[in-house]
């Protein structure tokens, strides 16, 4: 399987907004998959600090081998990005999420916690995933986390990038003011804050 050289940003926060912006201009109408292969899901997953070097070898040797169930699991990735944007999107703009997408995330939420187990060791326990080569196990953690963000008070915080072209990329506040409007003052909010400094400047030069 050819290495993926697909850029990915941790901009969010939290693992499952990230996921959710593997898209971008996600609120546009012409979004851009960062997600187009499998080997693209388990550079994300590496990258995410989910997968070590060994386990995406694996995975990959897995895929190439089963490209079909390979394909599936892609696929089922991606629709659960969908549903976690949709979800946090809305949250984030004080609507109300589908009943579809809180039913797909909690399908996956329900599939992923099949696939942990407790582990002890030093007089300490901890969960632990199942070791499989599972395509899926790239996104169990992402299901998880969205989960757990959904039902705490952190939900509050969930913002979308203010951007008026669409960028559409999800983050939490972790602010003390809680004012964030943007993925990143170095993208969109550069872009934002030149504009508005040509504004000024055009009013300057209009006034008599």
């Amino acid at each position: 399987m050819k290495a993926s050289t697909t850029t990915f940003a941790f901009l969010a926060e939290r693992l499952c907004l990230d996921f959710a912006n593997t898209v971008d201009w996600h609120a546009s109408g012409h979004p851009e998959e960062r997600l187009k292969t499998v080997a693209d899901l388990l550079k994300w997953g590496e990258d995410a600090q989910l997968l070590d070097a060994q386990t995406r070898r694996q995975l990959a040797e897995s895929a190439e081998v089963h490209p079909d169930q390979a394909e599936v699991a892609l696929t089922r990735a991606r629709e659960l990005r969908e549903a976690i944007y949709r979800v946090f999107s809305a949250v984030g703009h004080d609507h109300q999420p589908t009943a579809t997408d809180l039913e797909a995330l909690t399908q996956a939420r329900l599939e992923a916690a099949r696939h942990q187990h407790l582990q002890s060791g030093g007089g300490d326990f901890r969960w632990v995933w199942d070791d499989v080569p599972d395509l899926s196990r790239v996104w169990w953690p992402v299901a998880l986390d969205a989960a757990d963000l959904l039902t705490s008070d952190l939900r509050h915080r969930v913002g979308e990038c203010a951007d008026d072209r669409g960028c559409g990329w999800l983050f939490l506040d972790v602010s003390k003011a809680g004012r964030r409007r943007w993925c990143s003052m170095k993208d969109c909010g550069n872009r934002a804050k030149a504009q508005r400094h040509r504004a000024t400047a055009d009013r300057s030069r209009e006034q008599p």
